[in-house]
């Protein structure tokens, strides 16, 4: 019986211990919504090596970065005084479709005193989408409502129209075939599925999985929002009710 209630103790102490940890990197993410709303003061946005998203003022550690991805980083460099990560994200098919790796999506992190200050996508996500939109798509995410319980973010979009706002046309460019469409009497939505690529160069359903919603009209292709779901953190945005 003493034995039982010895185990029942340290199972009991890692849960609360896993529940701290975690609930610091929620802590420090919610800081960096915050942090939105002042996006010029704490971020800038350039296209420099492609798509890159700098970090003035870093809040989330390395291991908060390890966390959100569940494991490592694929490879990592040394450049001066910093390190970068470098994750990969592999688009998933259906049995139907095979574009091979053009439209995986590689993520470089800097990370300097073991903060991530900088995170670059590719190029090519620049083809439809201009800095300043999605400035004000990042910006509006720091008045997202937050839900703690249901692990969730949502928010409308703070531009004073969508002008610039890409299409569903202009993500199949981006983005290539969806996953899924999902074809309703007004609206469609396209979905996309992506495993994290691991160290040994495998990506499979055990690994993190990064899921993309995007619902369109089905007349102007014009976009009504976006939605994202990473380590079971669910992300949305509202373009077709702007903030008031």
């Amino acid at each position: 019986m003493l034995k039982n209630n010895n185990r029942s103790i340290i199972y009991v102490g890692l849960i609360l211990l896993i529940l701290t940890l975690t609930g610091c990197i929620f802590v420090r993410m919610l800081s960096v919504k915050d942090q939105l709303n002042d996006f010029d003061t704490n971020f800038d946005l350039n296209d420099e090596q492609g798509l890159t998203l700098v970090f003035k003022n870093p809040v989330l550690l390395s291991d908060d970065v390890i966390w959100l991805m569940k494991g490592s980083p694929g490879s990592v460099n040394l450049i001066e005084e910093s390190e970068q990560w470098t994750y990969v994200f592999r688009k998933q098919h259906t049995t139907s479709q095979d574009e091979g790796d053009e439209y995986d999506i590689p993520m470089l992190m800097v990370m300097e005193e073991d903060k991530l200050t900088q995170i670059t996508f590719p190029k090519r996500f620049l083809k439809n989408l201009s800095i300043p939109v999605l400035k004000k798509m990042l910006s509006s995410m720091g008045n997202a409502d937050v839900s703690k319980l249901g692990r969730s973010a949502s928010s409308k979009y703070a531009g004073e129209d969508t002008t610039g706002i890409p299409t569903s046309d202009n993500v199949m460019e981006t983005l290539g075939k969806p996953y899924e469409i999902e074809v309703g009497d007004e609206k469609s939505m396209l979905s996309y599925l992506y495993y994290l690529e691991d160290a040994q160069g495998n990506a499979n359903s055990d690994n993190l999985n990064l899921e993309l919603s995007f619902v369109a009209d089905n007349d102007d292709k014009s976009l009504k929002s976006v939605g994202g779901k990473i380590r079971g953190i669910k992300l949305y945005l509202d373009f077709d009710t702007p903030q008031e």
